[in-house]
């Protein structure tokens, strides 16, 4: 047997990072592959992995070497859609991946001037070649966070960038929306399109957008990159409907199929088997027969579609037999569902779901399905994907499904009422929200739009996220913009239009709700820094030899997160989800949800390594133990999210603060007649149940400060006049913190203050200080955020910093625990104490830095 081939797995992250890994490894002679979601290598019997690499994300400026190779070693692997259910495995040499680089910057005349804007991912082959090609020409090329014609001509006008690559489906966008170049198109001097058909009139257009570019299309597939060029800037206009001439020493000819046949030193090496041999694509002639059907006409090839059922989705290759099969492997509806496609105007193809009438019931979770396995083939399009019924599939009398009759039956379809009727689209909205609807509505169609729905809950994805940045970009502000893309509600969209049209002095304040929700935002950062200082700070400072005096010192700080925590959350539900439970509660819901799993993940998570631990140290594990793993503060909030929706329905059914007060009575007399109940401990993982009865995270116990909060966070949602709200909260909040002090000291004295564990703090007492001092730091916050444009860089940036830690809080809660069990864990197995820490510490802070600047760009660009 053929020794495997091995290779390095690089994760599919459109990064710098990424590309630096992938350029280290080609470099070293080192075989690599794109790790992607959804491809499990370990189906691959002839691949060797020999190690996976997580490439960090971010993109911005970049400059990398290529040196063309001639080699015939394996350089690269690369997996096509094929119509088989695994993705083909295709090889490539440094020969093949150099010809393609040669050719294309010959045809292209570029040099080391260009300073490319790469709108394509460079996980892909089209993006990598991109970035092959400028640093082969000693360039620079830019990486964004995705394809925005905005910041293109702002990049343009800054002279910052001459270049610029992408698919015609993000062409299409740009040439639906021409201002939004306007005249910096007159800077750009190369232009790379992608495979993907484009009509002659859509280049000619292009062509006018950008008068000084050399505009090049290339024609090619994973076997055999950019095969042949049309020069769209010079070529005649009657060829551009073709995809130009082959490029020497590459060749073409059409098979006796009507196929594509291609020769030349970019087809790759061959396809890897399972026993690590490479089989080779081509004959003896040297010649690879396509899938392709094409025509030549002096010298010109015109691609007249596929002989099998593949489809090119937004520059996405899925094969509709693949995709109807994982289709019916979620569904279980084998022969009732049929998967083709039909054009589209902005992704190329779109897919079709054609289901038997005996089965339209489950028409909706077809189309759920359908969207699933779409995205784990790379495909993120929700405006590409139709169904429709049909009394009966249609299939050949061999049982092979007719693809081209579905396609007939989908477009000779009735057409249904059109949504742009008045009653469609009529909905309760303001003068503001209906402006904004409006231009929702140009994007994703006339559908009807409520003040509680986003962007992407009426349709928005990926693609028309672009596109809405360009049909908003002209008539409105930036914050409505990003708000937009942000997924926000239409109510909170039009929120931001209160600052436009105003006087500077008018303008100097941010709308009501967002200083409101900046304010809790903060105030959730500053209950989850106390539980980070109170899990890490005292190993940290007896370390240094001060843990008594920092104990002394931050006695109180250490003892705040739990109840603080708890009562930001309280305040949380009653501000956010209450108000919205009577009108969408499946919303509120699936919020509810996604927040439960992420929390249960991090509570098993920490259960898992706790007990990882204790079979490394050889001790024992029964079900005590693994109560105990799964007894933390966590535990609490997974019952709390669980819980919540009967919590928002018994609140909504009559006065919240009544209803509130009632549990927040009944939970410590709860917790006290269970502890009374229960034996001191339970031998077995009942342990759990019990602690999280009547120990310090008691459930019962907790509910007296998150009702309450939830009953001020309700009412704090429903007031008009924001700076009046705040000053009573804090005035509320310093009275409550003032009272609970002057007691704890009257009745307990100095003493009580001592530590963390002091009487005051772990008293009743202590949680009113708390909660108190909770409700003024939101208060204190929203007053203070009302200035915002007044402030200066520094103060300006405390605040956004705090204001993204808050909107991490539960993720920071959730999965700092693991650090410390991790840390034991490599100190048993050998790893210095030092080393040991600074591996999960430092991958915990790595993903979270990396999600904070990643959401502080949502919230403030």
């Amino acid at each position: 047997m053929t020794a495997r081939l091995s290779a390095v797995a690089i994760q599919a992250t459109n990064s710098l990072d990424f590309l630096e890994r992938a350029f280290s490894l080609y470099a070293a002679g080192t075989t690599f592959t794109v790790q992607r979601p959804g491809l499990d290598l370990s189906r691959y019997p002839g691949l060797a992995v020999a190690d996976r690499q997580e490439a960090l994300a971010g993109g911005g400026w970049g400059k990398l070497s290529f040196v063309p190779e001639d080699s015939d070693r394996p350089a690269q692997i690369l997996f096509s859609s094929g119509t088989e259910g695994l993705p083909k495995p295709i090889v490539l040499s440094p020969r093949n991946i150099s010809d393609v680089v040669r050719r294309l910057n010959a045809a292209m005349d570029v040099d080391e001037t260009i300073r490319e804007y790469i709108g394509v991912p460079v996980t892909y082959s089209f993006g990598l070649g991109r970035v092959r090609a400028v640093s082969a020409a000693g360039g620079k090329f830019f990486l964004p966070d995705r394809f925005d014609p905005a910041e293109i001509r702002r990049m343009l006008e800054a002279d910052e960038i001459n270049a610029i690559s992408a698919v015609p489906t993000l062409w299409r966008i740009v040439l639906a929306n021409p201002d939004a170049i306007g005249a910096a198109g007159a800077r750009v001097r190369w232009i790379e399109i992608g495979s993907q058909y484009m009509s002659g009139e859509e280049k000619a257009a292009l062509k006018r957008l950008f008068p000084n570019a050399r505009i090049v299309q290339h024609y090619g597939l994973t076997e055999a990159s950019r095969t042949t060029f049309l020069d769209v800037s010079r070529d005649d206009e009657d060829v551009l409907e073709s995809v130009g001439h082959a490029a020497p020493p590459a060749e073409i000819r059409i098979g006796g199929e009507g196929e594509v046949c291609i020769r030349g030193d970019h087809v790759a090496l061959g396809q890897l088997t399972e026993d690590g041999s490479i089989a080779p694509l081509v004959g003896k002639d040297g010649w690879l027969h396509t899938k392709d059907r094409g025509e030549i006409r002096d010298g010109v090839l015109y691609y007249l579609g596929r002989l099998d059922d593949q489809m090119n989705i937004a520059g996405v290759n899925v094969n509709a037999e693949n995709l109807e099969r994982e289709i019916v492997d979620l569904c279980n509806c084998a022969g009732h569902v049929a998967v083709t496609s039909i054009a589209d105007p902005l992704r190329g193809d779109a897919v079709v779901v054609a289901v038997d009438a005996a089965f339209s019931d489950r028409a909706p979770l077809i189309e759920k399905a359908a969207e699933i396995a779409l995205r784990k083939m790379g495909v993120n399009q929700a405006g590409g994907l139709h169904l429709f019924e049909v009394d009966e599939i249609p299939v050949t009398g061999t049982g092979k499904i007719q693809r081209k009759e579905l396609r007939r039956r989908f477009e000779a379809r009735p057409e249904r009422t059109s949504a742009a009727s008045p009653d469609a689209v009529a909905t309760d909205l303001t003068e503001g929200q209906e402006r904004i609807a409006e231009a929702w509505r140009k994007v994703v169609g006339q559908v009807a739009i409520s003040a509680d729905e986003s962007f992407y809950d009426i349709g928005g994805d990926s693609l028309s996220a672009v596109q809405i940045g360009l049909v908003m970009e002209s008539g409105f502000a930036q914050a409505t913009v990003r708000a937009t893309l942000e997924g926000r509600s239409l109510r909170e969209v039009a929120d931001t239009l209160e600052a436009e049209g105003s006087s500077t002095d008018e303008s100097r304040s941010l709308p009501n709700r967002t200083t409101a929700t900046w304010s809790v935002n903060i105030a959730r950062a500053l209950m989850v820094m106390a539980v980070l200082t109170s899990h890490w700070g005292p190993g940290f400072f007896q370390r240094l030899g001060i843990g008594r005096e920092a104990d002394y010192v931050l006695g109180g700080i250490y003892r705040m997160g739990t109840e603080g925590f708890a009562t930001v959350f309280g305040f949380g539900l009653g501000f956010f989800y209450l108000p919205r439970y009577a009108s969408d509660k499946s919303a509120v819901h699936r919020r509810l949800r996604l927040s439960l799993v992420l929390v249960l993940s991090g509570l098993t998570l920490i259960a898992c390594v706790h007990l990882l631990l204790l079979a490394l140290e050889g001790r024992a594990i029964g079900g005590l133990e693994v109560g105990l793993a799964f007894y933390n503060i966590l535990a609490f909030y997974v019952l709390a999210f669980a819980t919540a929706p009967v919590w928002l329905w018994y609140l909504g059914r009559g006065s919240v603060t009544v209803r509130a007060l009632g549990v927040a009575v009944a939970g410590p007399v709860l917790m006290w007649i269970f502890r009374s109940l229960f034996p001191d401990r339970v031998d077995g993982v009942l342990e759990w149940l019990r602690l999280l009865t009547v120990a310090n995270y008691s459930y019962f116990l907790l509910l007296s400060l998150v009702f309450p909060a939830i009953a001020i966070g309700y009412w704090f949602s429903g007031q008009k006049g924001s700076a009046q709200a705040s000053r009573t909260l804090l005035g509320g909040g310093v009275t409550g913190m003032a009272l609970a002090t002057l007691i704890g000291i009257d009745v307990m004295g100095l003493d009580a203050f001592a530590t963390g564990k002091s009487p005051f703090f772990t008293s009743f007492l202590g949680n009113l200080f708390y909660f108190s001092l909770v409700v003024a730091l939101v208060g204190s916050f929203d007053l203070v955020l009302k200035s915002w444009h007044g402030f200066g860089t520094v103060r300006r940036g405390i605040l956004q910093i705090l204001i993204v830690i808050g909107g991490l809080a539960l993720p920071i809660f959730a999965f700092h625990g693991i650090v410390i069990p991790t840390k034991d864990i490599l100190v048993v197995l050998g790893l210095p104490g030092i080393v040991a820490l600074g591996v999960p510490m430092g991958a915990f802070l790595a993903v979270m830095l990396y999600l904070g600047w990643r959401l502080r760009r949502m919230y403030f660009g």
